[in-house]
């Protein structure tokens, strides 16, 4: 059956009354210290759901945006409430959406690309979450058949993931874990990727993507794909390349992760084929507000030092330097 579909929400950048409701997660014992680092608390979230709401409101290029807590949320908890970090990368993930169309557009689960490439198990969430709560992904990359599809569809398909649980509370605040299983990539593989591609997609991972990225594991990786792995790496940023390991094969990613919460394929419990059902039920719940997502807008096509050309460099950069000092009265 269907899952019924959620409300779609309101894009004005200053409505007449803002959407406050949004859910406090729930779940392991870990809970109250992982807000604790995230630094959330009632005050916090009344007071930069306010700021940022009103720097949306004032921003000379935003000209439609979700301004509902459930959206907001993601990136101040991305950005363990700092205000300014989180404008930051707000700013930039609204630039990606508008630089990368063929990444984030359309993230429709109807689509005959990405229905295919959920059916085969490209990429998909595991049903059960890890005892700290975050959600672990499993990526194999290899499925991606390289005369039929491009980078591009990879993208698309982790886009969709990424926004089918980005309003999920306990995703916001415990964040995930991203597996990828190389063992299918082949050497035709090579011809759809390049340092150039690898860089651009570390860019938004690095800069604009509004998750808290708690580690990423690479499992049964070919000689002839170390090269992928090791270009990705040299283009994240520290903080990213830090939570980034390497394993031979599942036997030893075993002791990071709880072999009973992967696929019974692979030593856990559950078939694949269950957990891409799960996956499937969730981006058709969420579908009619992803393809919302493709109204907002922001104009890059501006002389200012912020534009369409630096939108994604360096986080720390002259991007938004221009409007840091927006005053908020």
């Amino acid at each position: 059956m269907t899952p019924k579909p959620l409300s779609i929400p309101c894009l004005e950048k200053a409505p007449e009354v803002y959407d406050d409701e949004y859910e406090h997660p729930q779940g392991p014992e870990t809970i109250n210290k992982t807000l604790e680092i995230i630094r959330e608390d009632r005050s916090a979230v009344e007071q930069n759901l306010a700021q940022l709401r009103v720097w949306i409101a004032k921003h000379p290029h935003i000209r439609l945006c979700r301004t509902d807590a459930r959206f907001l949320l993601r990136f101040l908890r991305a950005r363990k409430h700092s205000f300014l970090s989180a404008s930051q990368v707000l700013e930039r993930y609204l630039a990606a959406r508008i630089i990368h169309p063929t990444w984030f557009q359309r993230l429709d689960i109807r689509d005959p690309e990405l229905a295919d490439l959920t059916d085969i198990g490209f990429v998909y969430p595991l049903k059960e979450r890890s005892a700290d709560g975050c959600l672990i992904t499993l990526c194999d990359w290899g499925l991606l058949d390289p005369k039929r599809y491009t980078i591009d569809h990879s993208n698309r398909m982790h886009a969709l993931l990424a926004e089918a649980y980005s309003e999920d509370a306990l995703f916001q605040c415990a964040g995930v874990v991203g597996i990828f299983d190389m063992q299918h990539v082949q050497l035709a593989h090579h011809s759809i990727i390049s340092l150039t591609v690898l860089r651009q997609v570390a860019q938004y991972v690095n800069n604009a993507i509004p998750i808290r990225c708690k580690a990423i594991y690479a499992v049964n990786i070919p000689s002839g794909a170390l090269w992928i792995v090791n270009g990705l790496l040299g283009f994240f940023n520290e903080k990213i390349r830090n939570r980034c390991r390497v394993f031979r094969d599942y036997d030893e990613l075993a002791e990071n992760i709880d072999r009973n919460l992967l696929p019974k394929e692979y030593g856990g419990k559950e078939p694949k084929s269950e957990h891409i059902r799960a996956f499937r039920e969730q981006c058709e719940r969420y579908r009619d507000r992803m393809l919302t997502l493709d109204e907002m807008e922001i104009d890059l096509d501006h002389n200012e030092p912020y534009s369409r050309h630096v939108m994604l460099d360096d986080i720390e950069g002259g991007a938004v330097g221009s409007f840091r000092k927006l005053e908020l009265d």
